[in-house]
Formats: C-alpha cells, structure tokens, sequence
C-alpha cells in the first residue's frame, strides 16, 4: 500500500496537530528548539565526538572545544566515522551514546514527537560534515529520498537540525514536487539513478539554520550542499516512522520507540564492535549494519 500526496500532507497535519511543529509545505514541517535543549544534545555530541578521537585509548590531551574535537578528527580521521559523515557507536564510547540518546529524548519529549513515533529507522546517529568533498562517493550530494534506501521505507519521515559549525554554507536543501506526484518515484533505487525523478521537483525554500528543527515526509526530496569555504557541520539526521503503519518492524534496522527511550534513564545500549575492528569489517558481516550488533542492559 502507497500513500498518494493528499494522504501524505493529511498525515503530516496530523502530526502537527500533536506537536509544536508547523506546515512550510504540503510535506515539510518546522519546529524551533528550546535553548536548554539544544545545549543538552550539543554537550552530549560534542563528548561522543571527543570519544570517538580516544577510540581504545584511555587518554588524548585536547581540550573538549568544537574546533579542537574537529582539528584532531580531520588529524585522526577516526575509523568509527563513516566517509559520509555517520559517528558509529562502539562498545568503548556507549556511555556517551547513552548520554546523547538521553538529550535527544528530552527534546523529542519537549516538542511532542514523542507520542508520535513507533520505529526509529535506526538507532539515532550523529552526523559530521567536514566541509570538503570527500575522495568517496558520498550518496547525500545527489539530491535524493531516504526512501531510496534498503532501510527506509516509503511511510517514513526525517527530522533535520544543525547542532555546531557552519550552517550556511555547509547545509541541507529540500525539495517538493512541482505538480503531480507518482508514488512509484520512492521505490528503493542507487541515488545516483534517481536524478530524472528531480526534474519534478522545485526548491522548497526552506532555511536550514540553529534553533530549528525540520521534518519532512520522505516523498519530498533533499541534499546535502558544500558551498564555497565551507567549515564542518555536526547534525542530526533522524529518520523515523509514525504510529498505527506498521505492526512490526519492516527491516532488522528498524528499532522500537519504546524500547531504548530509556537509554541514558535506566539503560544503556552496549555495543559489541569495539575501536579496533574495522568499519569495513563490521560492514562486511552477515548483516551489513553497523549498528546491528547491540544489546539493551536495563539497570
């Protein structure tokens, strides 16, 4: 079963209704984040970050400034980092994780969202954005759907926001359909291949900056955009999935709401891989997810 765009932008006032957010579009949504928020999940990101630059390692002499932490990770280049920008959890760092898990549910609390999502996607993520083309290909430049993703889905939605860095020239930029939509444009498919499915969509004008938060549905589109002297971004990208669609989960990715809004309260996800396997290794593993190989301890 597909959703037509009348159903979709329906589904989105819903969802407003419920929330503090508020229609940009038909399919795009925008919410402004609390201050004490916004310095909970910024001081939780930048500890995970700084222990991603320790790895194994007990000790490292920098101090926990943004632009210290982003010095050394472009030095180090840590290996827990995926080349298009994703901070993977490892069983060194998960009290950190745990500690940033817990300041994303105190906004998701905050702003209502909460009540609405059954399935993260995946477990939420940071995400770091250097300010330079990478040498690989990275799927985020080409603009595209998350939809278009072996995890994803075509009911789900994402929510944006900026935490550190530079937001105006290294950023996010939406789309929405021109005219007419076709359902069949977020069947699973390479990114690369989806740039006729762009032609029928237009600039959604919508400004990605500190303070505030976006959630679209995954028929619009999105792209993740390097202008001129751009410096590194840390963001969240949070790719969700509302109540009452689903009975059970649609991927081994896909994780219960309900099961880790506790993590940071009165548990805390351990992680199996450790700083010394390899992203290429833990990738090449029967599941190929990077975050599959966990375990939720109640205490």
């Amino acid at each position: 079963m597909t959703f037509s765009f009348s159903e979709r932008s329906k589904r989105l006032d819903k969802i407003c209704k419920k929330t503090i957010l508020k229609k940009k579009t038909d399919l795009i949504s925008e919410g402004i984040i609390k201050k004490n928020n916004l310095l909970f999940i910024q001081e939780a990101s930048k500890n995970l970050l700084y222990a991603s630059i320790l790895g194994s390692k007990k000790k490292l002499n920098v101090k926990k400034k943004f632009k210290n932490i982003i010095k050394k990770i472009k030095k180090k280049k840590p290996n827990n980092i995926t080349h298009n920008g994703l901070v993977v959890p490892r069983k060194e760092n998960s009290l950190e994780y745990a500690l940033f898990l817990k300041s994303i549910f105190c906004f998701l609390s905050s702003t209502g969202l909460d009540k609405v999502i059954e399935y993260f996607v995946s477990p939420p993520q940071l995400r770091i954005k250097l300010g330079n083309k990478s040498k690989n290909f990275n799927a985020s430049e080409n603009i595209h759907s998350d939809a278009w993703t072996n995890y994803n889905t075509d009911k789900s939605y994402t929510l944006y926001f900026p935490i550190f860095g530079d937001a105006k020239r290294n950023l996010v930029t939406f789309f929405k359909p021109k005219k007419n939509f076709d359902p069949k444009w977020l069947s699973p498919k390479k990114f690369v291949d989806g740039s006729f499915i762009s032609k029928h969509y237009e600039n959604a004008k919508i400004d990605y900056k500190f303070g505030k938060f976006i959630v679209s549905d995954c028929a619009t589109l999105h792209q993740s955009i390097l202008k001129k002297n751009a410096e590194p971004r840390v963001s969240i990208d949070l790719a969700f999935i509302p109540k009452n669609i689903f009975k059970k989960p649609q991927n081994h990715s896909h994780v219960k709401f309900k099961e880790i809004e506790n993590t940071g309260f009165n548990q805390v996800i351990l992680f199996q891989d450790s700083f010394n396997d390899s992203l290429k290794k833990i990738l090449s593993k029967k599941n190929k997810q990077s975050l599959h190989n966990r375990e939720i301890l109640n205490y």
